[in-house]
């Protein structure tokens, strides 16, 4: 008895010598363990590790720091900057070290940039902003977080916010015109037209000048002749999006010696292209907003002379923008260049809308059988067949280049939807794919009729306001113009049955 009350007393004092031991662990060796888990890749290891250490020191900025590294490792972008965050509030140390050390600083800046992203498509924007906020504390001199806080800024309209930004980048990136672009961008959202141009005219100045050097810096190292300049120029960028641009310069222009230098020139140069086509476009539409608020004759005309002056730079860019040539339409129609609008929305509307001509006749049997009894009073439908899309993709790349492709496929058939029977391969001219959808083409059709309205082709007109009617039997405007065509070639009643049936359809 006296025997067992012995090893009982035994028991229970090793009981709380290893409980206390347990509890008293000192940190280092807590971290210890954790920090060989984690440099072995055993993430989730090294995570209960680092959670006791912080279970038993709260407090401890380093083992907050550490818990913050191994949930970047495993994705856990919020969880991870909020253990940052954390960190920095107990000891600044740990920002200093995030900044000095090559590898932390990756994980640390790439964890709150990633959870500024996830914040701000959940829309919480505040905490984006935070995060954002803080991966320019760990990264002072890198552009990205001030970028996506600029972005974020004009998307929830906190104009002021632009501006402060913009001078940040200023201070900190004194040569990049990002900062240019941000303050045009705050006048823009201000409606001060004049400041804006004069900002985004900086930065444009700038590109261009980057731009002209590479160019030059490319035909020197290629010795290319002024006459090939420009061609090759375009072909190099043409390579670069299409990922054979290694290849091309290698065995075509037989410049492996100088791939690498070539190859980031041609990247280089990419990027000023894409700036000075953005830019041009919204150096566009700021001059035709100034246009169409002012009321000096003169000064209108003169804002939308400067507008077509833009979107004709921009599309010297790239010529495929399609909102340059939309906008670059309007502004004709605008300013009564109707012959200029016409062909510019002809050439839209046929990059828009494409028909089943040039297809297989096996691509259009497929189509057609997304036709159906159900679905063909409704004009249009979008295309979801993965099968048939890829086959439509293809067809197009190879037959129709110029196509604009934007990665939506939608089938028009509005010229069927009061039809009684479905549409046959026999009616393929007349049935159309697009990667726009209905308001677009509405858009884009009301305009064309506006021009050749206006051109006194009036029964061309007449065909696209119909077409905009059976888009939208409520288009107000499709029937006021074919009201206007229909009392100009003379026939009054047709005119006045128009505004009626206009009527009665606003009232359904």
């Amino acid at each position: 008895m006296i025997q067992n009350k012995k090893i009982n007393l035994i028991s229970l004092i090793l009981f709380i010598f290893s409980f206390a031991f347990a509890q008293q662990m000192p940190l280092d060796a807590r971290l210890r363990g954790g920090r060989i888990h984690y440099q072995g890749g055993r993430y989730e290891r090294a995570l209960e590790q680092f959670e006791l250490a912080i279970k038993d020191y709260p407090n401890s900025g380093e083992a907050r720091f550490w818990k913050g590294l191994v949930l970047e490792k495993l994705g856990r972008y919020e969880e991870a900057s909020i253990q940052f965050d954390t960190a920095f509030i107990l000891d600044n140390k740990w920002l200093t070290e995030a900044q000095k050390n090559e590898d932390f600083q990756f994980s640390v800046f790439n964890a709150f940039i990633k959870a500024g992203q996830y914040s701000e498509q959940n829309k919480n924007y505040a905490q984006a902003e935070k995060f954002y906020m803080r991966a320019t504390d760990v990264a002072p001199k890198h552009l990205q977080p001030y970028l996506l806080l600029a972005q974020m800024y004009s998307t929830i309209d906190s104009v002021e916010k632009i501006k402060s930004i913009a001078l940040k980048l200023k201070e900190v990136f004194p040569e990049n015109q990002q900062s240019n672009v941000l303050i045009a961008l705050y006048y823009f959202k201000k409606a001060s037209w004049d400041s804006c141009l004069k900002y985004y005219d900086y930065a444009l100045q700038s590109f261009k000048n980057s731009y002209d050097s590479i160019v030059k810096l490319i035909a020197s190292e290629l010795k290319l002749t002024d006459d090939k300049i420009s061609e090759e120029i375009k072909k190099l960028l043409k390579k670069r999006n299409e990922r054979t641009l290694e290849s091309y310069l290698g065995d075509s222009l037989k410049a492996k010696n100088k791939l690498r230098l070539l190859s980031r020139f041609v990247e280089e140069l990419y990027t000023d292209n894409m700036e000075l086509n953005a830019i041009n476009f919204r150096a566009g539409i700021a001059s035709l907003q100034m246009a169409n608020s002012e009321k000096n004759e003169p000064k209108r005309k003169e804002n939308f002379k400067r507008a077509i002056g833009y979107f004709k730079e921009a599309l010297k860019y790239n010529p495929d923008d399609y909102d340059a040539q939309y906008n670059l339409g309007l502004t004709y129609y605008q300013t009564g260049e109707d012959i200029l609008a016409e062909s510019t929305f002809n050439r839209l509307l046929v990059i828009t809308l494409r028909s089943l001509d040039k297809l297989s006749d096996e691509l259009v049997s497929a189509l057609l059988k997304e036709i159906t009894p159900e679905n063909l009073s409704l004009g249009y439908l979008e295309l979801s067949s993965s099968e048939l899309i890829k086959n439509l993709e293809s067809e197009f790349k190879n037959k129709d280049k110029d196509f604009y492709l934007t990665g939506y496929w939608l089938l028009y058939y509005h010229h069927f939807k009061k039809s009684k029977t479905l549409p046959t391969v026999n009616d393929r001219n007349k049935i159309y794919v697009s990667g726009f959808g209905p308001e677009t083409v509405e858009n884009l059709l009301l305009l064309l009729g506006a021009a050749k309205t206006n051109l006194k082709k009036y029964d061309e007109a007449i065909d696209a306001f119909n077409q905009v009617l059976l888009l939208n039997p409520k288009n107000q405007d499709a029937y006021r113009n074919l009201a206007v065509c229909y009392r100009e070639k003379g026939d009054t009643k047709k005119a006045y049955e128009i505004l009626q049936e206009g009527e009665k359809a606003k009232k359904q």
